[in-house]
């Protein structure tokens, strides 16, 4: 496959998902900015004199490095204002979303929503029925299955990469070191859950809690880590990149990467409590 602009390469799946993100939301929003696309993209609503405009920045396809191994993919997007005032679009904080969302795809098909400012609204979950048509009898409708969603206070599950652990910072071996031995400040005794797929490892970690992430700068701002934290928001959790809550990060670019933290409120709070646990930029081989 081609690489894309963040020098990954792209699977063919990649591309078919962002044609057919673009194509779907295209005449509904001013401007859109997708993991897979280097630019802004301009949609049909550019009138702003008119109506009400959206900017939309969106991960078509989360995980699909596991697309081989048929591991659970998935869509991530945010969704904010945006007028002809603004000198740019995708230049304020989490804090200007006003809904954000992912699809999880796996033995079900799963969406959920959360609404409002950082996440006021509450979230919702939906699941694709096959079976149930549309009045029109075009589409596929999604059905109402995790109505007021909330994640729990704390979970007993953490999520990341126990392979890279050499290169962890201290404060974050230390976390891990306490929570598989009952020693954080909670006593609770941990279990590691990691799926490497981010839809996939969020969906768990927001109904069974605990929290998961990457604490290099890999996650991308606008696509994955400030949709998240406004669904984790808005469910009673909390997203931090181990110094700042996620929704306050200023992006500089359309493309930023940030370390990720995110879940159950309480478990963020232990884990950042511990200190240095961001890690430094790196790249692996697998």
């Amino acid at each position: 496959g081609e690489t894309n602009v963040q020098g990954e390469v792209q699977k063919p799946m990649d591309v078919i998902a962002n044609d057919i993100f673009i194509h779907e939301v295209i005449d509904y929003v001013g401007v859109m900015a997708s993991e897979e696309e280097e630019h802004v993209i301009e949609g049909k609503l550019m009138d702003f004199d008119r109506i009400n405009a959206y900017e939309i920045a969106f991960d078509p396809l989360d995980g699909s490095s596991n697309l081989d191994v048929s591991v659970p993919t998935g869509t991530i997007f945010g969704i904010a204002p945006f007028s002809s005032e603004k000198k740019s679009p995708f230049t304020s904080s989490g804090r200007s979303l006003c809904a954000a969302g992912y699809a999880v795809y796996s033995s079900s098909v799963e969406l959920v929503i959360s609404l409002g400012q950082s996440g006021e609204l509450g979230a919702h979950g939906f699941t694709l029925d096959p079976l149930l048509k549309s009045e029109e009898g075009k589409d596929y409708d999604f059905i109402l299955t995790r109505p007021n969603m909330l994640c729990q206070e704390m979970g007993a599950f953490y999520s990341l990469n126990d392979g890279r652990e050499p290169d962890w910072p201290d404060g974050l071996k230390r976390w891990v070191h306490d929570a598989k031995r009952g020693k954080t400040p909670s006593a609770t005794v941990y279990s590691s859950r990691y799926i490497c797929s981010l839809c996939a490892d969020f969906h768990r970690t927001l109904i069974k809690g605990g929290w998961c992430g990457n604490p290099r700068p890999h996650l991308r701002l606008l696509y994955e880590a400030a949709p998240l934290s406004h669904i984790a928001e808005a469910c009673g959790g909390r997203g931090s990149d181990g110094q700042t809550d996620l929704l306050d990060i200023l992006p500089n670019g359309l493309h930023d990467r940030t370390p990720v933290f995110i879940g159950s409120i309480r478990d963020i709070d232990e884990l950042v409590s511990y200190g240095d646990i961001q890690q430094g930029a790196k790249s692996y081989g697998n």
